[in-house]
């Protein structure tokens, strides 16, 4: 039992770093308005920074996802660590958005670091259970950007920006402590993950599907409060929506990625799940969409966020299993997802800067709601076409 516990030690720093991240990085979400009056730069600005986890998986994943693959996979999270806490502790002490700017990418560069090796981590400290390892990994994560949308308004009240900043860096210094501590503990020989699938034009399909759904979530979740406060809502009381929001959405996110794919597998197969999900997530979307820029129904547009996170991420998840069945054997789809998820962090890294901006405007608000819509509407469509078993 004692050895089974030890085996198991480095996943518990691994799963706090994860969450870390997650936290460090939606924890901005709400305090959009707050960060643009104290660095006094454009709301557009602090947006491109909450999507600058988007950038760093586009830009590093690949290459994260290699390293891993040829390196020991304890430099890639100690790396991760590092950059993390570097990034978080220090951006909550500054005060010129330049500074701000900069280590809030430092801290972006560990999110593809963490994430590239979550295959080798489980396969290699659990293979019996490799796919809970990986759940759980990725829950984890969206748990943690729940609760950095949670708690940020109130811990912004209570204790002021700059600690509600620092909560996530005392977080990610556990974790750095905990992964430096347990360098013999992490397994030196591991399966690593191939980067070295194959290629379909039909691929795209499910890009556009992870890209769409992705970017909606960060994006909805970025001008929660900016929206209200245009619609009359005092400050601080978007601000507390705003972070409401924001969790409920990755709150709805963890439980689908979960439920949905396991129910659909279990009683109605791949290409049920596809349809009815991709479905559910544009009418979710196309609701919220309507609810927060046409209206002031907050407990509704509450409910909105939980139901699209719950349908949105579930319809992405099974969307990613999708893109496997191109590859020509299961060992060779590393190159496939991993290709998904940089696809998927584009539209994070893009879409939300340019498309957010409608939002804030009482006068694009239509143009907004119209692009959202049309968007969803095609990957929908999509779901029909999907690949939902092995050639």
């Amino acid at each position: 039992m004692a050895s089974s516990t030890k085996a198991y030690a480095p996943l518990v720093s691994y799963w706090i770093m994860l969450f870390a991240i997650g936290m460090g990085w939606f924890i901005l979400s709400p305090l959009v308005p707050s960060i643009v009056q104290s660095l006094n730069v454009q709301t557009s600005l602090v947006i491109f920074i909450i999507t600058l986890y988007g950038y760093a998986m586009v830009i590093f994943g690949l290459v994260a996802g290699y390293i891993s693959a040829v390196r020991n996979v304890y430099n890639s999270l100690l790396a991760s660590a590092i950059l993390t806490f570097v990034g978080l502790t220090v951006r909550a002490f500054v005060n010129r958005f330049d500074l701000f700017f900069s280590f809030s990418v430092i801290a972006a560069v560990g999110y593809p670091l963490a994430m590239a090796p979550v295959g080798s981590v489980a396969d290699s400290i659990s293979p019996k259970s490799a796919h809970t390892v990986i759940g759980i990994s990725v829950g984890l994560l969206f748990f943690g950007m729940a609760v950095g949308s949670f708690t940020a308004p109130g811990l912004e009240e209570h204790f002021g920006l700059k600690f509600t900043l620092i909560v996530p860096a005392i977080l990610s210094a556990i974790s750095l402590v905990l992964i430096a501590s347990m360098h013999s503990s992490f397994p030196r020989y591991y399966r690593a993950r191939s980067l070295k699938g194959s290629f379909s034009v039909g691929m795209v399909k499910n890009w556009y599907v992870g890209l769409s759904i992705a970017s909606m979530s960060v994006m909805f979740s970025s001008i929660a409060a900016s929206v209200l406060i245009m619609h009359n809502i005092n400050h601080l009381q978007a601000l507390n929506y705003a972070g409401i929001f924001g969790g409920l959405a990755f709150v709805g996110s963890a439980f689908g990625a979960v439920l949905l794919p396991l129910i659909f597998g279990k009683y109605g197969g791949l290409k049920i799940g596809l349809i009815v999900s991709g479905l559910l997530s544009f009418f979710s979307i196309s609701i919220l969409a309507i609810l927060i820029s046409l209206t002031r129904l907050l407990s509704a547009i509450a409910v909105s966020y939980f139901i699209f996170g719950f349908f949105g991420n579930a319809y992405w998840s099974m969307a990613m299993t999708s893109v496997t069945y191109y590859a020509s054997s299961p060992d060779k789809a590393g190159l496939s997802t991993a290709m998904f998820s940089v696809a998927s962090n584009a539209g994070v890294a893009v879409i939300p800067v340019f498309l957010g901006t409608a939002f804030l405007r009482q006068s694009t608000l239509i143009l907004g709601v119209s692009i959202v819509l049309a968007m969803e509407f095609v990957s929908a469509v999509l779901a029909f076409t999907l690949k939902y078993k092995p050639s």
